[in-house]
């Protein structure tokens, strides 16, 4: 598939280069890092004379400024001509789909069922009469 994408555009094709430039530099950072690092290191990438070290959480932030120092030289040695000088973190936080929120839904007490049900009688609304009704049904069924 990836001849057929490169014939289809130059661009394309030069994106799939970046990707694989942008994986390798990924790859040669995370070899510099302990296994439970690893992982967290998201993304590299350069900026003038500064080398970006993308993370996924402040916590592995902190943690990977203590290899700061190795990373630099490392890239310095294999990137000459980009005459590192300095580091940068960017925290980067992935995404979490947000749980949702059960309902959580209690039955009234029996006491309490058969107030609703005696207000219910008295009511004159239609609809708050067979919600107090149904309220007052949902005591019993679970008694």
């Amino acid at each position: 598939m990836k001849p057929l994408l490169n014939k289809q555009s130059g661009t394309l094709g030069n994106l799939i280069q970046e990707a694989q430039l942008f994986q390798a530099l990924l790859e040669v950072g995370q070899d510099c890092l302990p296994e439970e690092l690893k992982p967290h290191l998201v993304g590299v990438s350069f900026e003038q004379n500064t080398l970006i070290l993308q993370i996924d959480d402040n916590i592995w932030a902190t943690q990977l400024r203590f290899y700061e120092p190795n990373l630099l030289g490392i890239y310095q040695s294999h990137f000459p001509h980009l005459q590192l000088n300095k580091t940068k973190i960017q925290v980067i936080p992935i995404a979490v789909a947000p749980t949702p929120r059960r309902k959580v839904s209690t039955t009234p007490s029996s006491e309490d069922a058969e107030e609703m049900r005696k207000i219910g009688e008295k009511v004159k609304s239609e609809g708050l009469k067979a919600a107090l009704e149904k309220l007052s049904q949902r005591a019993a069924e679970s008694e």
